[in-house]
């Protein structure tokens, strides 16, 4: 017992674990500083320690499971994930209470938790589990199955609706697909399709009256029988019609009258288009008073910090009550306007320190299913990260994403915690392979026996399989 305790501390990646600690205790810090500002979330510092609390436990569990074991669970957890995601529709409001117009959490009574968060866990361990073995999805047709295993969930998470938690799935299967062997120029092709058929323009008809009545308010231009309609940009915004999101308004001949839209946004639930309205036209008053409000404020408070922050902690009331849900989604902007630029550079360093040694456990990890999953769960961070840092600059528009590990709610920092724990997992059982790497695709095969040595808490047995040391 005690030399596996030994051998367990001595092959455990401390960086990432020092770098995850300190990345909660930010975000219990940046909650206690929203807290004292909104009288609504009062006692939500002392949920978060204990949803900390819960999450290190399972941080610790997942790291003592060999996470090969996890794999072979993958596709029952994926299922029945799948199964909760559908189920939450037909379930009583009294467990599965509607939000803000989601139905996105059940009710345990002693916490809520988020079914999208739990989809991304089973995600990135089933399609891991899936790629690491086999060459097929470097054919174009191989892509389909990770495709529709990627796009089921999605379906699912958008209905009720949660587009940012959808949005995390692609990059994360481009990022496993492309480290498993997948052609690049593959992954192009179906990427630029998908781009065409989200922005494929579609025509919306416009109300001919309401065009009348605001007609002064455009300047037109031909292209044959073509006329486009633009907006005066002398005119005062006050002046200024308030157009919906498209490419452009025309028509032909003395025909009807089209605003030609992307193809998604008729897909899209109205709040969804309106946060993407705010961020394309940020300028607009009308907007900034409305949609626009959230975003502009949460640039405001991250920009105010300057350098070092305001540091004033008994004088935050007046100033952070201006921004909602600055302890979920915006807490990167209380981060910013509390400890200014340095601040965010710190805590964006910790996340560099969690991504540099996860590089290193992949990189010397020959385990398929092990590499796939570290490079899973890096990238699913990433992802977050990217996304509602992007969000709080104004640089993407706003999709409810929280910061991972930082933001207020247990169920995103649990399933946060227990992907760093497979991480950490994995790097502490790497087997050091004297046979043919895998993802060596296009390389003469010698047929000689697997031999391996023990390093770290793993070891591999004649047929190559990553098993758990006596």
């Amino acid at each position: 017992m005690l030399s596996t305790l030994k051998t367990y501390l001595r092959y455990t990646s401390w960086p990432i674990i020092a770098a995850m600690v300190a990345l909660v205790a930010v975000g219990i810090t940046a909650i206690h500083v929203s807290e004292q500002s909104d009288s609504t979330i009062q006692g939500f510092t002392n949920r978060q320690m204990v949803f900390a609390a819960v999450a290190l436990g399972v941080f610790v569990f997942m790291t003592i499971v060999p996470y090969q074991r996890v794999g072979r669970l993958s596709y029952v957890l994926f299922g029945l994930t799948l199964v909760v995601l559908a189920a939450v529709f037909f379930l009583p409001r009294s467990i599965a209470p509607e939000i803000r117009g989601s139905r996105r959490w059940i009710d345990l009574g002693v916490m809520m938790v988020q079914l999208s968060e739990i989809a991304k866990f089973a995600f990135i361990v089933m399609l891991a589990w899936y790629l690491r073995q086999g060459d097929n999805y470097r054919r174009l047709r191989g892509l389909i199955v990770p495709f529709v295993l990627t796009l089921a969930p999605m379906a699912l998470v958008l209905l009720e609706p949660d587009l940012g938690t959808s949005l995390l799935l692609l990059p994360t299967l481009y990022m496993l697909l492309f480290v498993a062997g997948a052609k690049l120029r593959h992954l192009l092709v179906i990427l630029a399709l998908g781009l065409l058929a989200v922005l494929c323009p579609a025509p919306r008809p416009v109300d001919a009256d309401a065009f009348a009545a605001q007609r002064e308010s455009f300047v037109e231009s031909s292209l044959g029988p073509v006329t486009f309609y633009w907006v005066d940009e002398s005119l005062d915004w006050s002046r200024r019609p308030e157009l919906p999101v498209a490419y452009c308004r025309c028509r032909i001949g003395s025909g009807p009258l089209y605003d030609i839209q992307p193809l998604s946004l008729r897909i899209m639930q109205p709040h969804q288009v309106r946060r993407i309205k705010a961020w394309l036209r940020p300028d607009d008053p009308r907007i900034a008073r409305n949609e626009g409000y959230q975003p502009e404020k949460g640039k405001m408070i991250l920009g105010s910090g300057r350098w070092t922050g305001r540091g004033d902690w008994n004088n935050t009331e007046s100033y952070f009550t201006m921004l909602p849900d600055d302890h979920t989604d915006f807490i990167f902007s209380v981060i910013g306007g509390q400890w200014g630029f340095l601040g965010c550079l710190a805590v964006l360093g910790l996340y560099g320190v969690i991504f540099l040694f996860g590089v290193e456990i992949a990189t010397i990890t020959y385990d398929p299913f092990g590499r796939l999953l570290a490079v899973g769960v890096m990238a699913l961070l990433l992802s977050q990260l990217v996304i509602n840092a992007g969000m709080t600059m104004g640089l993407m528009p706003v999709t409810g994403m929280t910061l991972p590990l930082v933001s207020y709610g247990g169920s995103s920092l649990v399933i946060n915690c227990a992907a760093l724990g497979l991480l950490v997992n994995v790097g502490q059982r790497r087997p050091i392979l004297l046979s043919r790497r895998p993802f060596e695709y296009g390389q003469k095969r010698e047929r000689q026996p697997a031999i391996a040595q023990t390093q770290g808490l793993g070891k591999l047995t004649d047929n190559g399989r990553n098993t758990q040391a006596t």
